[in-house]
């Protein structure tokens, strides 16, 4: 990656509403003992860390990387070798969720490619059924995010008065 793709990224850093894991306390104490005898100021840069080495940004050595993509590959990548999930794919090929339920030809349409990218990667594609289940799925939690994020910003508007 070109240091200009790397400044342009680092610009749109910013904390994600909705990454906020929930762990148990044992979790967390856990996590942040592991941050801190890694030499690290709490748990939030050790997930950060890890990030970074999975997802090869900013990555912390090739070794890391490596590490963090095997663990990724053997706790979820099972699916993949069987199905592409149409969550996956929405979001891969960045479908407004909305536009695909208002508009039922765009759906078709979006499907039938969708059948023809598994059918290229040899995956089972999940079945018009189970779109259209996911699909409402994805309504909600949009619908659930932009409320959740309505409340932050009143939260953070009564902060400032």
């Amino acid at each position: 990656m070109k240091d200009s793709d790397v400044i342009k990224d680092l610009d749109t850093l910013q904390i994600r509403c909705d990454l906020i894991p929930e762990l148990t306390d044992k979790q967390y104490s856990n996590l942040t003992l592991m941050a801190l005898r890694a030499g690290l100021h709490n748990a939030r840069e050790l997930i950060q860390s890890f990030v970074a080495d999975l997802t090869g940004w900013q990555r912390n050595g090739s070794d890391e990387e490596q590490f963090a993509y095997t663990w990724y590959d053997r706790a979820y990548c099972i699916t993949t070798d069987f199905l592409m999930p149409w969550r996956y794919y929405v979001y891969n090929y960045d479908y407004d969720i909305e536009q695909l339920t208002e508009e039922p030809d765009r759906l078709k349409k979006a499907y039938e490619h969708y059948c023809e990218e598994c059918k290229w990667g040899g995956v089972e594609p999940e079945s018009w059924d189970e779109v259209l289940r996911v699909n409402q799925e994805l309504l909600q939690e949009k619908k659930e995010d932009q409320e959740q994020l309505m409340q932050y910003i009143e939260a953070e508007k009564a902060e400032i008065k």
